[in-house]
This record gives structure tokens, C-alpha cells and sequence, in this order.
């Protein structure tokens, strides 16, 4: 009877270490996603920006101040369609997480119901 308690709870344990295990990977492999999205998103945002200081600062005359006013709106509209994108991809990333969470943890119930079930018919 305890050889077999314990083998119940050994095997438990190892089923819970394994689903503990895996989904720390799965939320290190989500981070690694969303750390590298946010850099991409900060370097272009700053390139962006740096690009329209740099045409700031060679404005010399009315008419390079009017080229300059007149392609804000392009510009701005670029970045409304990088943030765009990039919000897709961020809640993008977020739906495929939470479908891997929810997969993972319906392996590891049926896992662990599995030990359950074999220790039960053991008894």
C-alpha cells in the first residue's frame, strides 16, 4: 500500500515538474517574442524621430520649411501604420500564447487525470 502511495505521488510530481517545466519555456520563448518586437518598435520609433530632427534642422528658407510641413502628414501616417502593425503583432503574439497556455494545460490535466486514474484502478 505505501509502495504504492508513493509511486502515485512520485509520478504526480514528476508530471507536475514536467507541466511547471514547460511552461516556463512557453513564457521565456513569449517574452523573448515580445522584448524583441518592443526593440524593433523603440529602434524605428527613434529612427522616426532622429530622421525628422535631422530635416528640422536643415530648414534654411520658406521654401524648405514649406517641403517640410507639407510632408508631416506623410510621415505621421507612417507611424500611425508602423503602430498599427505593430500592436497586430503585439496582440498577436498574446493569442498564440494564450493557445499554447490553454494546449499545454489540457496536456497536463489529461496527464496528470491519467495518473490518477491508473493509481485508482491500482487500489
Amino acid at each position: 500500500m505505501n509502495a504504492n502511495i508513493t509511486e502515485t505521488y512520485e509520478t504526480a510530481a514528476k508530471a507536475a515538474s514536467t507541466a511547471a517545466n514547460n511552461a516556463g519555456q512557453l513564457v521565456i520563448k513569449n517574452i523573448e517574442k515580445v522584448i524583441e518586437l518592443q526593440m524593433g518598435t523603440v529602434r524605428s520609433y527613434a529612427d522616426a524621430m532622429l530622421s525628422n530632427a535631422r530635416e528640422v534642422l536643415e530648414i534654411k528658407d520658406v521654401n524648405s520649411a514649406r517641403a517640410y510641413f507639407e510632408k508631416q502628414p506623410e510621415v505621421v501616417r507612417g507611424l500611425v501604420q508602423k503602430m498599427a502593425k505593430d500592436s497586430g503583432e503585439m496582440m498577436e503574439i498574446g493569442r498564440a500564447y494564450v493557445d499554447e497556455a490553454q494546449a499545454l494545460f489540457r496536456k497536463s490535466a489529461d496527464e496528470f487525470g491519467a495518473v490518477v486514474e491508473t493509481n485508482v484502478k491500482k487500489a
